[in-house]
């Protein structure tokens, strides 16, 4: 079984379900939720955009095109519909569009809340006397540093994790790794595989802050994130994942 220590670097290994467990069921939807928690993930990742009237919508892409049968698509982007049109959309599967607090209410694990549209950082200050759990069990993650600059200022209580494609940063950063996690305050660093060795790990570390190594989708890739020393993977299949941890652990004996 694997657990969630977001405060504490190095002590656990958490295998985290990538928007749910979207391998086998709808992302982003109650169901993959459920689902991950069911196979034993107690971390999930899930992706949040507004809609026009400020709902807090649980979507990737700003379209939900994706997400729906070919013939029901082009509605347009979320944040141009209000919350009673998104609720008589129709997913595949028959899944609907669900909110953050939907999400929060069907979940009992550490939620990674992955701000996809900067818009949605002043909707989520206005919830945080409200929804208890996102001081209690969300980090806010995000590619986007001045949505995480902007959730620090704004909710200082909650903890914020950035996420990068690789290293070393693109040049249009104009900062480098330690600058930009310092000005998000950043806890924890979500590092795609290209550049991250068990160097930067141990300097992530010794700085207090948690490293997840993304995506796995494969026994090597979870291989490769213990051997660097990572205190965790994103996985879209986490069934699958867990079993492989399981294995890499018996072998070790």
């Amino acid at each position: 079984m694997t657990s969630s220590e977001p405060t504490r670097p190095g002590t656990t290994f958490t295998i985290v379900g990538h928007r749910g467990a979207m391998a086998s069921v709808l992302e982003n939807t109650i169901a993959s939720f459920e689902e991950a928690e069911r196979v034993g993930c107690q971390e999930i990742e899930l992706d949040i955009r507004p809609s026009a009237d400020g709902r807090l919508v649980l979507t990737h892409d700003r379209s939900l095109d994706r997400m729906m049968a070919e013939q029901d698509r082009g509605l347009g982007p979320v944040d141009t519909m209000n919350w009673a049109a998104l609720q008589k959309v129709e997913l595949r599967d028959g899944h609907r569009v669900a909110t953050l607090e939907e999400a929060v209410a069907a979940t009992s694990v550490f939620l990674q809340v992955e701000i996809k549209d900067p818009a949605v950082v002043p909707l989520l200050a206005d919830r945080v006397d409200k929804l208890p759990a996102l001081t209690q069990r969300v980090r806010l993650t995000s590619f986007d540093t001045e949505a995480l600059v902007h959730a620090r200022q704004l909710m200082p209580q909650i903890p914020r994790g950035q996420i990068i494609h690789g290293l070393p940063l693109p040049e249009d950063r104009r900062e480098d790794l330690e600058s930009l996690l310092q000005r998000t305050g950043a806890d924890a660093l979500y590092c795609g595989w290209t550049g991250l060795t068990a160097e930067v790990v141990a300097d992530q570390h010794a700085a207090g802050r948690l490293v997840h190594g993304w995506p796995t989708r494969s026994e090597e890739d979870l291989a490769l994130a213990l051997e660097l020393g990572l205190d965790g993977t994103t996985a879209d299949d986490p069934e699958a994942a867990i079993g492989w941890y399981e294995q890499a652990r018996a072998a070790a004996g």
